[in-house]
């Protein structure tokens, strides 16, 4: 066998191991996250070690960290949830057992600088995202067994299904302006440091870093 055929067999193995991997991921669904308790489940979501700072979604509050929440938390929260700021944070956590439910920090007047640190932050922590949407989002999904990426969802989605994947937990980048116009500018940025003549544009946006689980927090919002 040359090496041609040997390299054309191995991709036939691999397309066809993540057909099956796809097809069983999509359509098998072991646990019913849905019916799972809530302190199940987010002991399941803090495995992923999503969060912000020192705070992980999933995971209770720390003495430390329940001392700050206590400093700066007079901010509007749903009844039986808490929110507190911890310098450029918010966290909301569960009243009684100080179990973080989400994180998020906002920039409503980003620069391209405050742009690119950001994106940057979010890919050497979490990897290249699962999907974008309408250019003003950038989404790092987590399921099952852990990150979904951008292969296993455009493969699941492209066979209808996309619907029965599971999301536990995401990850989730905003912005008020298309990012790829953000993009363009860091180019254009990137060019002027090395003395290239561009012309300069100040444009700035809202910004926002979420990360969250909808299905926990759905438990945490019923009355």
């Amino acid at each position: 066998m040359n090496l041609s055929a040997i390299t054309q067999y191995k991709c036939l193995l691999s397309v066809l191991f993540l057909v099956f991997f796809v097809s069983g991921t999509a359509t098998c669904q072991t646990v019913d996250y849905k019916t799972m308790s809530r302190a199940e489940l987010q002991k399941k979501i803090a495995t992923f070690g999503l969060g912000l700072g020192s705070y992980v979604v999933g995971k209770k509050l720390n003495n430390t960290q329940l001392a700050i929440s206590q400093k700066d938390n007079a901010y509007k929260a749903y009844p039986g949830t808490v929110k507190f700021k911890d310098g450029d944070i918010f966290v909301i956590i569960d009243e009684k057992s100080s179990v973080v439910i989400a994180v998020y920090k906002r920039n409503k007047t980003a620069s391209k600088d405050d742009f690119k640190a950001t994106i940057s932050e979010l890919m050497l922590q979490y990897g290249e995202p699962t999907t974008e949407a309408h250019g003003k989002a950038i989404y790092w999904n987590y399921g099952e067994d852990g990150f979904i990426s951008e292969e296993l969802y455009r493969t699941v989605k492209s066979q209808g299904q996309l619907e029965t994947l599971i999301v536990l937990a995401t990850v989730k980048f905003t912005s008020s302006e298309n990012v790829a116009t953000m993009t363009d500018m860091i180019d254009a940025m990137d060019k002027r440091n090395k003395g290239k003549d561009v012309k300069k544009e100040d444009v700035s946006s809202d910004q926002y870093v979420m990360i969250q689980s909808d299905i926990l927090t759905r438990k945490y919002m019923k009355k």
